[in-house]
């Protein structure tokens, strides 16, 4: 996650459009008025109060994965990269898979052949 030393006014901003807020959501998000905002829109440089600094951090941690995201690429910080999937971790996979679809299907049997002799030895004998 991205982590902000001092917040100013662009931050805030960008944290604002990476949430996809309005002003006036992004100020009550943040339990501000919305000319704070909007001062943040005119000046860009400017620092907030200890207190907001907090909140925006705040923000930040609790926003969406996704919000992070947008947010980091909005001040151009690299993304780490996904890692794919080779071919044989793949297969390795696959293979596991069909493995634990094998057992399932055995232990399914199993289960029905238990409960059919269960039923068969629950049957009290008729009379002679």
């Amino acid at each position: 996650m991205t982590v902000i030393d001092q917040w100013t006014g662009r931050h805030a901003r960008a944290l604002q459009a990476a949430m996809r807020l309005t002003g006036e959501a992004f100020a009550e998000h943040l339990g501000i008025s919305p000319r704070t905002v909007a001062k943040w829109r005119k000046r860009p440089d400017m620092v907030p109060s200890p207190q907001l600094q907090e909140a925006l951090d705040t923000s930040l941690h609790l926003a969406s994965p996704e919000a992070q995201s947008r947010f980091a690429a909005s001040l151009g910080v690299p993304q780490p990269e996904l890692s794919a999937l080779d071919d044989s971790m793949v297969d390795q996979l696959n293979a596991a898979v069909g493995e634990l679809s094998r057992i399932l299907a055995a232990l399914r049997t199993a289960d029905v052949q238990m409960a059919g002799r269960a039923v068969g030895s629950s049957e009290t004998p008729g009379p002679p």
